[in-house]
């Protein structure tokens, strides 16, 4: 709908207007798990290409989080445009990063051996935490988690707002849930409402960025000796 909107729009605006554009963070786009696909504005209509800038980044798919190298593609004279302000910057990645980045990234067969051994890594966490939350919500909990899909995230919900600690005292709001899990489960999640949800959604987002395999079975287990405490 948003490709068809830009699309509609440009349309009408004259031939000495700017151009409306879409700028499409795609640094996750290689790390999809089982039969999802990746879409962008371009595979979906064609017609974006003239419209969409893509930016992407090693970061993340690489699991380079320190090197922040990044790239773009989109309309050459847009490109154009972009360079030109990066050449009056002060600060950006240094030219041996950049260099380094440019080279790897032509290595195809490294490319994807690596992504094949990353992407396996992250999903077994990812699936295993996922099945942990699906085995304490079977067991009566208030939790719940979406199958994963992409990314190195897993949406999980807790519904604890109302239940009460072992002192009596109620959790008032997701915000004091927040701080619960923390400080009981010594779980770290942030609040989809960081992300635009509506302040009270039970909704998390809980990264396997830093988890380590062996430590996952631990971390469930505190996480159920904390929703155990709650009435």
């Amino acid at each position: 709908k948003i490709c068809d909107l830009v699309i509609e729009e440009n349309k009408k605006r004259g031939e000495n207007e700017k151009k409306l554009y879409v700028l499409y963070d795609q640094m996750y786009w290689t790390l999809t798990y089982g039969d999802t696909r990746h879409y962008n504005p371009v595979s979906l209509r064609a017609d974006m290409k003239q419209y969409t800038i893509f930016v992407d980044g090693i970061s993340k798919a690489f699991a380079a989080t320190g090197v922040r190298v990044g790239w773009s593609l989109g309309p050459a004279n847009i490109i154009g445009k972009m360079k030109a302000i990066l050449s009056h910057l002060g600060a950006w990645s240094p030219m041996a990063e950049q260099k380094a980045t440019a080279k790897y990234l032509m290595q195809k067969e490294s490319i994807q051996k690596f992504l094949s051994h990353f992407k396996a890594e992250v999903e077994e966490r990812l699936r295993k935490i996922y099945e942990g939350f699906i085995i304490l919500k079977n067991q009566g909990f208030a939790v719940d988690a979406v199958s994963p899909q992409a990314a190195i995230y897993l949406a999980v919900k807790f519904e604890l707002v109302g239940k009460a600690i072992n002192n009596g005292k109620a959790l008032k709001n997701q915000s004091e849930v927040t701080d619960y899990l923390l400080s009981e489960a010594k779980l770290a999640v942030v609040p989809f409402y960081a992300f635009g949800a509506e302040k009270e959604s039970p909704w998390y987002r809980l990264s396997v960025g830093t988890s380590k395999k062996e430590e996952i079975n631990e971390m469930l287990g505190k996480l159920k000796e904390a929703l155990s405490k709650l009435t």
